[in-house]
């Protein structure tokens, strides 16, 4: 989807350049899709039911719908004020790329669409898009919402008011589908995207490192429930959205819609709240984290940016935990690191506790990785050999592939070693 936008755009553009070149008007292509279901609703009367006003932009109209959360409201267990984002906070650990954009923080809009197809594509209408952002130290949730396919345009203008004032949008899977899903209307308007230079923080791949193991599922109101104690009650679920939207298309009935944009203001707010979570996680370190899991999927970020000293002492904290699953990566994790200080006893000795905890798992790849580190340190480190071979023989009955043909060659060699010292011992 977002390369057959990006092919839109390039037309576009071409018949820009090519008409400013010329002095001719640009050719007229048309690239807008708009349904063409619509029960003619007055868009002042939908603006009126749903306590918002209207939104006007050239020879459209949407609505536009705002609500305020002051600085001491809850969300669960969440205070809003919590929620701001600073400077300060190290999001560049979660997305290495917004270590480039200093002032990030200046002014972060959250942003969720609903639309008419949950798998995106060409025919797809976002037809609410909600952005939040932090006024002093309340949080303003601003929806747009189409009355009517046709007032799309409306839409769009409003949106690039918001982002042109940004410094950085947030999404929760945004960059696979709400941005391309609008990049698409943009380009289908022939209009550029104010998306394309705007930093993007997509919250969803950190959220699955840090709470994505076990029976997690990662959504927004999976996270809300767990982290903050947010119950939604007669939330309308994904699936039924598209159905909802038609239905007041056909009747103009906004009891049909309200329940969607009730349930799209909590996924804002609640994208604001897991988003600062997540960073203030990263700030305060191990030692401020909820859970080992978290611990452990700190301690692989730490590591990843080269952070070895607060990496050790993620794994070191979330080694500790009763989850058999967690302890076993948090020792490899830390036996991986004290062998790239040269630590190399020290490693070994995590090595081994994996090992020990590995009695329900003899085939698993971490209880291989375990065993091949044990006896390349048994023979090479500690010149012990006969316990490099236990090792060997360990590995040798649980692998597969190149490394069984790898640990073949190991225990060849080992013999080799063991009949030399055998021979010299005769010789004495």
């Amino acid at each position: 989807m977002r390369d057959l936008a990006a092919r839109l755009r390039s037309i576009v553009k071409q018949d820009a350049d090519r008409a400013r070149a010329t002095g001719e008007p640009a050719p007229f292509r048309e690239l807008t899709y708009v349904p063409d279901l619509d029960g003619g609703r007055d868009v002042g009367r939908t603006a009126a039911d749903l306590g918002g006003v209207v939104h006007s932009q050239a020879s459209s109209s949407c609505v536009a719908i705002d609500r305020v959360w002051p600085a001491d409201a809850w969300h669960g267990r969440k205070q809003i004020q919590t929620c701001a984002l600073d400077a300060a906070l190290p999001i560049s650990l979660y997305d290495p790329r917004l270590a480039a954009h200093a002032a990030w923080a200046d002014r972060v809009v959250f942003f969720d669409v609903e639309t008419t197809g949950l798998s995106g594509g060409a025919g797809t209408l976002a037809f609410v898009a909600g952005c939040g952002w932090f006024e002093d130290e309340s949080f303003r949730v601003r929806q747009f919402f189409l009355s009517g396919p046709a007032d799309e345009r409306a839409m769009l203008d409003a949106l690039a008011e918001v982002f042109g004032a940004a410094s950085l949008l947030v999404t929760f899977n945004g960059r696979s589908f709400d941005v391309p899903v609008m990049e698409m209307r943009w380009a289908f308007h022939r209009l550029d995207a104010p998306t394309e230079a705007l930093p993007h923080f997509d919250m969803l791949p950190p959220a699955r490192r840090l709470w994505g193991g076990g029976e997690s599922d990662c959504s927004l109101s999976s996270l809300e429930r767990s982290l903050f104690g947010v119950r939604r009650y007669g939330d309308v679920p994904g699936f039924e959205i598209p159905t909802r939207y038609f239905q007041f298309l056909r009747t103009g009935d906004v009891g049909a819609i309200e329940g969607v944009l009730e349930h799209n203001r909590q996924d804002v707010v609640s994208l604001a709240a897991v988003t600062a979570h997540a960073l203030a996680i990263a700030r305060d370190g191990a030692e401020a984290c909820d859970s080992p899991g978290e611990q452990l999927a700190l301690g692989r970020l730490y590591e990843r940016v080269g952070d070895a000293a607060r990496a050790a002492g993620a794994y070191e904290l979330a080694a500790a935990a009763s989850d058999r699953a967690v302890r076993r990566q948090a020792l490899a994790g830390l036996a991986v690191l004290r062998r790239r200080e040269h630590r190399y006893d020290e490693a070994a000795a995590a090595w081994q506790d994996v090992l020990d905890l590995s009695m329900l798992e003899p085939a698993s790849p971490l209880t291989r990785r375990a065993a091949e580190a044990l006896a390349i340190h048994h023979e090479h480190r500690a010149r012990d050999l006969d316990t490099a071979r236990r090792f060997a023989e360990t590995l040798n009955a649980r692998a597969t592939g190149r490394l069984a043909s790898d640990t073949r060659r190991r225990l060849t060699r080992l013999d080799r070693k063991l009949a030399r010292r055998e021979n010299r011992n005769l010789l004495t």
